[in-house]
């Protein structure tokens, strides 16, 4: 009998498709001549093809997408050419050697060929005399001149990407729920490590072999924080030995399938939970799913940031001492999208949740008994009509003894 996976219900080209219709109409609508996108989760999003570690060179690899065409990558190095003729055949043959902006602009020169090749696509598809889009890290404070040098007319593009990618199609979804089974079969192989005198950097590395063996795309860096790690959440990993009796929280964030994410911080405890530790972590759970309670599309991210404390109640004068500890963002092939859900922000300057909406809300306590350590929860939802569809499955009823 025929063996079905989640990966066989997802179609990718119906995906790219609608992802890349998604910005044509939005161009449409605001008179966009062309996007053109340097960042990597925008370049995937137009192409379907990921940069790798190349994603940490800006401006090393771009996307020209002019309304009246399909999108042209420029990618780095000589593999664009392997890119065009063997693994991204959607792309049509339209991947081309990159030039390398970053280069010019950091020595300050100004980059005519660029310049020349970019006027000349833009007039083959008649919108050189339209507003380009543009989502460039803020590498020069000259950039805009720049285009402008070339009688190009620079817009802030950057915004608009977020707001087209907030809204997520069913595939994209199904790339989610891939993403959190792949962090479940982490989180399982960590459990399993969790031991006194084990590191942090070991249970990095368990970790990210069970995503790898799973189809992560990348080798993912964890937050991974044991004992006064926890309290403050230092965000990453390090060499400290686990004691017995430490708390433990990991988010495997970084974990991604088709470039897609989901945000799933979870607690652990090296050994059996004290009672102490227990009542922690159900104190912790219960304002999460106080703010999770309110979401459904139509609500605003300052209804659901209401549900929370005060500052005072973590021990902060305001906000803006600790604006991490109760939070919530949109994620999708980036860690945080649009919207930010914070009550820095979000209470003065609501957004309103739409239906497939991916989100995530999180929240973390330090205990009282040990102020240097804490726990912190988190859940990953499709925003619905009425409710929500939460993502993200290992158990969270209790914290995880090991």
């Amino acid at each position: 009998m025929a063996q079905f996976r989640i990966e066989d219900t997802i179609d990718l080209n119906r995906m790219r498709k609608e992802r890349v219709e998604k910005v044509r109409d939005r161009m449409k609508r605001e008179g966009i001549g062309a996007f053109l996108c340097f960042h990597p989760d925008n370049i995937q999003y137009l192409t379907d093809v990921s940069g790798g570690m190349v994603r940490l060179l800006p401006t090393a690899r771009n996307v020209l997408f002019p309304r009246t065409g399909d999108p042209l990558l420029f990618e780095w190095g000589n593999r664009y050419w392997r890119i065009r003729d063997e693994l991204a055949p959607w792309l049509k043959g339209k991947v081309y050697h990159g030039w390398r902006l970053g280069q010019y602009l950091g020595a300050g020169i100004y980059p005519q060929e660029f310049m020349d090749d970019l006027k000349k696509r833009l007039a083959e598809h008649d919108v050189l005399n339209e507003p380009l889009a543009i989502d460039i890290p803020i590498v020069t404070l000259e950039l805009a001149e720049i285009f402008k040098k070339a009688n190009i007319k620079p817009i802030d593009g950057g915004g608009i990407l977020l707001d087209v990618r907030k809204i997520k199609t069913v595939d994209e979804i199904a790339c989610q729920r891939i993403a959190s089974s792949i962090c479940d079969q982490l989180f399982s192989a960590i459990k399993e490590a969790i031991k006194p005198g084990v590191r942090e950097s070991e249970l990095q590395a368990i970790g990210a072999e069970a995503a790898l063996r799973m189809g992560c795309d990348t080798p993912p860096e964890l937050v991974l924080c044991s004992g006064e790690n926890t309290s403050p959440n230092m965000g990453s990993f390090s060499n400290r030995p686990l004691k017995s009796g430490d708390l433990i929280f990991i988010d495997p964030a970084l974990v991604e399938w088709r470039g897609y994410h989901v945000c799933y911080y979870r607690s652990f405890v090296c050994g059996k939970a004290t009672q102490s530790q227990k009542d922690l972590y159900r104190k912790n759970l219960a304002l999460l799913r106080k703010a999770i309670s309110k979401v459904k599309a139509g609500i605003t991210t300052a209804e659901i940031c209401k549900e929370w404390p005060g500052p005072e109640y973590w021990g902060l004068k305001s906000w803006f001492e600790g604006p991490e500890i109760a939070v919530g963002h949109g994620i999708g092939l980036g860690i945080q999208e649009g919207p930010i859900i914070t009550p820095l922000f979000s209470l003065e300057h609501p957004v309103k949740l739409e239906e497939n909406m991916v989100i995530a809300l999180e929240t973390w306590l330090s205990s009282n008994d040990n102020p240097k350590q804490g726990v912190r929860v988190e859940e990953t939802m499709v925003v619905k009509k009425d409710g929500y569809e939460i993502l993200t499955t290992w158990p969270i009823d209790e914290i995880t003894e090991t």
